[in-house]
C-alpha cells in the first residue's frame, strides 16, 4: 500500500487499529484463560464483548468509506502478547496474575485511547463525520476501561499493602 496522502495514512492507521483490536480481544481471551478463577474474570468477559463491538465499529467505518482493511500488523499488541506469554511461564501466583492483568488492561486502554484520538482527528479533517462518531464510541469505551482498571489497580495495591 502506497501512502501518498493523508487519506492513505488514515486508512493505514485504521487498518492497524483493526488488527490491534482483534489481537487485543485474543489477548484478553488468553488472559481470561489464565485468570478464570479470578474475581476479574467477569470484567474480562465484558471486555471481550466490548472488543467485538469495537471490531464491528471499525468494520463499519471501512464500509462507510467503501474500503477494505489492509493487512497492517500492530506490533505493539504482538509485543504485549509476548510479554504475557513470558510472564505466564514464570507460573505467577493468582495475586500476581491479577495485578499483571490489571496493568496489562490499563496499558491496552491507554494505547487505544491515543490511537483512537488520532484516528478521530484525521477522520474529522477528512470530513468523515460518521466514521469519526463511530470511532468516538470506541474511544469512550477505552476511556471507561482505563478508569475501571485504574480503580481496580488502586484497590489491589491497597489490598497488597494491607496484607504485608
Amino acid at each position: 500500500m502506497a501512502i501518498d496522502n493523508p487519506a492513505d495514512l488514515f486508512l493505514y492507521e485504521l487498518s492497524g487499529m483493526y488488527d490491534a483490536e482483534r489481537k487485543s480481544n485474543q489477548l484478553v481471551g488468553e488472559i481470561l484463560g489464565q485468570a478464570e478463577q479470578s474475581p476479574l474474570a467477569q470484567i474480562l468477559r465484558a471486555q471481550q464483548q466490548q472488543g467485538q463491538q469495537k471490531i464491528q465499529n471499525i468494520e463499519t467505518c471501512f464500509a462507510m468509506m467503501e474500503m477494505e482493511p489492509d493487512d497492517v500488523p500492530c506490533m505493539a499488541l504482538d509485543g504485549m502478547r509476548a510479554e504475557f506469554q513470558a510472564f505466564t511461564e514464570q507460573r505467577p501466583s493468582m495475586e500476581a496474575m491479577e495485578i499483571y492483568t490489571v496493568d496489562a488492561e490499563t496499558k491496552l486502554a491507554h494505547f487505544g485511547m491515543a490511537a483512537y484520538q488520532s484516528l478521530i482527528d484525521k477522520a474529522l479533517l477528512m470530513g468523515e463525520m460518521q466514521c469519526a462518531q463511530v470511532l468516538r464510541t470506541n474511544l469512550v469505551q477505552k476511556q471507561e476501561n482505563a478508569g475501571t482498571f485504574e480503580r481496580i489497580s488502586h484497590e489491589l495495591g491497597q489490598r497488597v499493602v494491607m496484607s504485608v
